[in-house]
Parts: structure tokens; sequence; C-alpha cells
């Protein structure tokens, strides 16, 4: 049985510390982290622009643009999207013309270990394709006029 459609869009955040503002992913009209913070309290940040200075990385949103089923970085520390340092991942891939993120973690090396770093009640999150595509897309337009202004 498929999983419900799940609406995303971005919200600007504080960061940790409050120092700077970065993207955070909205799921249902409500921010991703705060779903996480409420499992496990992790102080992370998504990898979507770096901390200092607020730039967006689009290598990052292109990563989950391919949606090719490979385990990709959701939320990091707020240097860096290394796993070894910590990071939340999920599964992201493509079913149909929809994208699906599931088996969210808290991974700190190169294998990920589901029962001890699950997040369970954490997603899976099923977006129309379309929808999805338009608001990475979006994302990046904005940060590219940004850099040519």
């Amino acid at each position: 049985m498929p999983v419900p459609y799940t609406t995303l869009d971005l919200v600007s955040a504080a960061s940790p510390v409050g120092e700077h503002l970065h993207h955070d992913f909205l799921v249902d009209g409500r921010p991703l982290l705060h779903r996480l913070d409420e499992t496990d309290g992790f102080d992370t940040v998504s990898p979507l622009a770096a901390d200092i200075p607020p730039t967006v990385r689009p290598e990052h949103a292109q990563r989950l643009l391919l949606a090719d089923g490979s385990r990709e970085v959701i939320h990091s520390c707020p240097d860096c999207e290394d796993p070894g340092c910590g990071a939340v991942t999920a599964v992201v891939a493509r079913e149909g013309t929809d994208v699906v993120w599931r088996d969210f973690a808290w991974q700190t090396g190169p294998a990920v270990d589901l029962v001890r770093e699950g997040y369970p009640g954490v997603g899976p999150y099923r977006f129309p394709g379309a929808g999805y595509r338009s608001v990475l897309l979006r994302l990046l337009e904005s940060s590219a006029c940004r850099r040519v202004a």
C-alpha cells in the first residue's frame, strides 16, 4: 500500500546557535527538524545552505533532485555535511513520478543500523514529483540570481 502524499516546501530558520539563517524542509507545513527534535533532539541544520556565510549549496539540492535511491544527508552539523561528523540521512528514491524519503537515521559512519540509529515514526514521505522538483529548482534559481547580482 503506497504512502499518502506529503507536501514539501522550504522555510528559513535560525541555526541552532541563532547566528545565521538557513533553509529547512517544510513537510506537510511543519519543519522537518521539529519532527526530528521530538525523536532525539540533535542540533543539526539542513545542508541546503552553508552556515558561514549563508549561501545555498547547489550540489546538495542537485543530489536530492536525482533521487536515485541513495542515502542522502537531510540534516547535518552547521559546519559541514559529513556523516562522519553526524548527520540525519534518508534514502531518497523515485517511485514512478513520485519521490520518497524513507529510512531516516542518525549516521556517523559509512553504514547505517536502522534498528539502533533509525527514527521510528519519521517518514516515509511521498512527494508528488513535479512539486518536489519545483521546490528544489526554485531554491537553485534564487541562489543563482543572488550570485549574479
